[in-house]
């Protein structure tokens, strides 16, 4: 049975429990034995275009449980779309695989965008609404004491708030029959339409924009939506905040949320300026500032400073790497999933080239914490799992408190950015390059006293003679580098761990298991700790070390790994002295 299936199916607080992952009574306890009032901590926040907007953030009991019924909901707006065969492209806010670079795209290369705003539109779906329409509409129909407890869990003050989980989903459904009204409109008028959230856009390469959804005003530099869409927006239960109402023409900058889409979807070139020149600004000061217009209080346009966060800039950086993206897949007609080439270092310039920059500085130049670079994922979840066990032992580690830990020292994830950009997708190929390349890597960066150690941690078998060889040419040693050593210094706050040997025999870390657990079955097939195994009788690392470790972490004897450890406190006390 499907997740929309059972939850039509629900009639009692008991089965909207079990659908969402609960007891009743736990259920019941976040519905109920939580006050109202105790519930969220409302607190305001300035617009940038004047005035304030309030934020309700629910605590956390309540906050895991609206996570729980977004996912639910998710799931059923996806089981209920594929029954049907429908492929929504209207609606790109809030949706998996679906952003402001989606909502964009269908508006490139058109000679009028068209762009107004929903007014209030999480405030303006109230409690009834929510009930209502689950348990009304065909695709839901809900039991009606299951589609009011939803919107029990889903409303703060008899409305949607902004803050909770689940306020994107419902307000997504509910403007659907916005969505619906308008794309008949639009077809009708030989427009495109789609809405991100609250942004509605039209476009258009009709050499008149249709009046019936938005005329000019005098002059034509001011344009009005037409009575006709208001109606139809005021039909579904919204009104059109008309001072948000622009029109956008083809000789001129034409963005959607964000998005310039004149030709092809890109950031605007002043906010890729802007950036760059704060990012040099960090890189070589340490601190940078961001500009920001806004209203005061008398509606008044003002501008101020203010110093930005690290993190703030690499969103910022990322915003605009992810963007280039995107518009590489739509032109190369790459799918959502397929491979983009690594960036190639011979020919690096612009924004690509600072970005690497960016993230080599503070991933690896000046690290937050020591950082230790696993040769994959799996060992890093095999190395927190021995620090949980372990943590009384390596409190410079380490930090027991209460049931949780907080872990001192921070662990490097491969990602799909890490593989193009820094060329790090896991592996000793990866690694040994990384290794040859850090000294110039670093060299021109300005200098900081007292930063983090990076540290490598390898196997220690025939398999990493070529890392040993690594070593050897980045430092230049005339002494024998074999992994008999604790810890081999690279250059710079760059360090190399090979995991200690057992019984001077070639050693990887799965070795560091007992039997038993090398032992463990999943689904009667065997643990293969090579890169190339027979699927079907054989399992791989990735399900062992999630399936098998991390799930028994709390039985598991991690012993072995206090010998990896201790290298590694060794390297991280050696740089702090030599600091």
């Amino acid at each position: 049975m499907t997740r929309l299936a059972k939850l039509k199916s629900a009639t009692s607080l008991h089965d909207l429990a079990m659908i969402l992952g609960y007891t009743a009574k736990g259920l019941a306890y976040v519905i109920h034995g939580i006050s109202d009032a105790a519930k969220y901590t409302d607190f305001p926040i300035k617009k940038r275009s004047g005035g304030t907007r309030t934020i309700s953030a629910p605590v956390p009991e309540l906050k895991r449980l609206q996570k729980h019924l977004a996912q639910l909901l998710n799931d059923c707006i996806v089981e209920s779309d594929a029954s049907r065969g429908v492929k929504n492209t209207l609606s790109h806010g809030f949706r998996p695989k679906h952003s402001i670079m989606t909502n964009a795209m269908q508006h490139r290369k058109h000679r009028y965008v068209f762009n107004v705003d929903l007014q209030d539109f999480f405030g303006t779906i109230n409690f009834g609404r929510v009930w209502r329409f689950l348990e009304k509409n065909r695709e839901f129909k809900l039991n009606s004491t299951i589609a009011r407890t939803i919107a029990q869990i889903a409303c703060h003050n008899g409305k949607l708030p902004q803050g909770s989980p689940c306020s994107p989903v419902l307000s997504n459904l509910i403007a659907h029959m916005v969505d619906i009204s308008m794309v008949q409109l639009a077809a009708r008028t030989k427009c495109h339409y789609s809405r991100y959230a609250d942004d509605l856009t039209f476009s258009t390469n009709e050499k008149n924009f249709p009046s019936l959804i938005a005329t000019s005003i005098t002059d034509s530099t001011e344009w009005v939506a037409s009575p006709r869409l208001i109606r139809e927006v005021r039909r579904c239960g919204f009104e059109l905040n008309t001072a948000k109402t622009r029109m956008q023409f083809k000789s001129h900058r034409q963005d959607v949320t964000g998005i310039v889409v004149n030709s092809k979807v890109n950031v605007p070139s002043d906010y890729v300026r802007n950036v760059r020149a704060m990012a040099h600004c960090y890189l070589n000061t340490g601190e940078y500032y961001v500009e920001r217009t806004f209203k005061d209080d008398n509606g008044l346009w003002q501008r101020d400073k203010a110093l930005g966060r690290e993190a703030q800039l690499r969103g910022m950086l990322s915003f605009i790497d992810s963007v280039r993206i995107f518009e590489q897949r739509t032109s190369a007609e790459i799918g959502p999933d397929g491979h983009l080439p690594r960036v190639d270092l011979k020919t690096l310039s612009g924004h690509p080239r600072l970005y690497r920059r960016f993230l080599f500085f503070t991933k690896f130049y000046q690290p937050s914490q020591p950082l230790i670079i696993c040769e994959g994922k799996t060992d890093n979840v095999y190395i927190r799992c021995a620090l949980r066990s372990l943590a009384t032992a390596f409190p410079e580690l380490v930090k027991q408190k209460a049931k949780e830990v907080d872990f001192l020292i921070n662990f490097f994830s491969y990602t799909k950015t890490t593989d193009r950009v820094l060329h790090l997708g896991g592996g000793t190929g990866d690694l040994n390059n990384f290794i040859g390349r850090y000294g110039s890597e670093v060299k021109d960066f300005r200098e900081i006293k007292n930063r983090q150690p990076v540290i490598i941690l390898i196997d220690n078998d025939s398999g990493s003679k070529d890392s040993f060889a690594a070593i050897k040419r980045a430092t230049g040693s005339t002494a024998s580098v074999d992994g008999s050593q604790p810890y081999y210094e690279v250059c710079d706050n760059l360090y190399v761990v090979p995991i200690p040997k057992l019984n001077g025999k070639d050693t990887t870390i799965e070795h560091y298991f007992a039997k038993k657990v090398l032992n463990t079955k999943l689904s009667g097939k065997v643990f293969s700790g090579t890169d190339k195994f027979d699927a079907a009788t054989q399992y791989g690392k990735h399900l062992f070390a999630e399936h098998v470790i991390k799930k028994n972490r709390d039985t598991i004897v991690f012993s072995k790994f206090s010998s990896i450890l201790v290298r590694i406190r060794q390297v991280i006390e050696y740089h702090a002295a030599k600091a």
